[in-house]
């Protein structure tokens, strides 16, 4: 029970003033204290610590006195995340959060002070994408914050975030895709076929072995990919964490079975490798086989992720259904994937309205 009480305080020229003083036991049976100049910010104050108190929401107000810079040092060394998001964060941290904030009170944050700072960014000319990023980021720190007892509400919940513009996939008819991977170098061509086929992002590709090949089953599974982080290559898990198995086509089901013969037996071996047996890095698949193909078909410069999204078109318009392109594809859900790729559905129910068409019905029968 918090117990309002009127005490004296000393002002500065040394005279005495009325003051309130808020007494209670914190969960701990801890005596606490806090004194206010107004009854009724005393009386509020009483009135919300009981509340706090009886639902197990209490954070000790004295808490929450640490500043952003220590306590983003402490979050980033619990974090359990990837090398590569790892890195994301404390470049977010470092270019963006923390000399804003970092001298601040996690008490002291306000949802005001994070919508300024946003607007600040965007005004700076930052992408609404990286601006995002930036958000999630504080939000994720101040969730563990509050998780700690530090704080007891995330300021940085439900703020607005900037908005981005969805760019449609870019991507290449089945064509021209074929006419890509067939006209790569032989060292590089299955890669690129199954890049083309099943839709892998590169990482996972590149993180194949010789025992994800189920010949009985006629499936490839996904279990790890390959990034690299400041200039180390780490093999972990997929973007989604989750493993996953394809179905493998009979055409290139033969394909991964020649180029088996010519691999090492171990069933750790990797499936694609550069000269000197180590797995292949992006940067070199991209800037001396990609880019070099792309200009001698005189096609625009785009990522190798053109090819994962020209698999999921392949899919589409092979009447697979937006729950099988997701499956195969490895995203969160069947919502994501038709965020992404909705545009190539709709593009499908001309054809589609056709098939339905019964017998008979066609214009002019009779």
């Amino acid at each position: 029970m918090a117990h309002v009480i009127k005490v004296e305080r000393a002002t500065k020229d040394g005279k005495k003033r009325h003051a309130w003083k808020v007494r209670y036991r914190d969960p701990d049976h801890v005596e606490k204290a806090k004194t206010f100049d107004k009854k009724g910010d005393a009386e509020k104050f009483a009135s919300t610590i009981e509340t706090d108190i009886l639902r197990g929401d209490y954070v000790d107000p004295r808490a929450g006195k640490v500043a952003l810079n220590d306590w983003a040092a402490k979050w980033v060394s619990t974090l359990s995340v990837k090398p590569r998001t790892r890195v994301s964060y404390e470049s977010l941290l470092r270019s963006r959060i923390l000399p804003t904030f970092g001298k601040r009170q996690l008490a002291g944050l306000r949802r005001s002070d994070i919508q300024e700072w946003i607007a600040s960014m965007l005004e700076e000319g930052l992408s609404p994408s990286r601006a995002r990023q930036a958000v999630i980021v504080l939000r994720l720190m101040l969730d563990a914050a509050v998780d700690d007892r530090l704080i007891a509400r995330n300021p940085a919940d439900r703020i607005k975030l900037p908005k981005i513009q969805h760019k449609e996939a870019e991507y290449f008819d089945q064509a021209v895709a074929d006419q890509l991977v067939n006209a790569v170098p032989e060292k590089f061509r299955l890669l690129f076929r199954v890049l083309a086929t099943l839709g892998l992002r590169y990482g996972e590709a590149v993180a194949l072995r010789r025992r994800h090949v189920d010949f009985l089953r006629r499936r490839l599974r996904v279990e790890e990919s390959l990034a690299e982080v400041s200039g180390k290559l780490i093999f972990g898990p997929t973007k989604s964490h989750a493993e996953r198995a394809l179905p493998l086509p009979p055409s290139l089901m033969t394909e991964l079975e020649q180029h088996l013969k010519t691999i090492d037996p171990d069933p750790e071996t990797l499936l694609f490798t550069g000269e000197k047996g180590g797995p292949l890095r992006y940067r070199y698949v991209y800037m001396d086989v990609w880019r070099p193909l792309l200009r001698k078909l005189g096609l625009p410069t785009v990522g190798l992720h053109a090819l994962r999204h020209s698999a999921a078109a392949r899919m589409i318009s092979a009447g697979a259904s937006p729950k099988a392109v997701q499956s195969i594809m490895g995203h969160r859900s069947a919502a994501f994937t038709l965020t992404v790729y909705g545009h190539l559905f709709d593009e499908d129910l001309d054809a589609l309205a056709r098939r339905m068409d019964l017998p008979g019905q066609a214009v002019g029968a009779m």
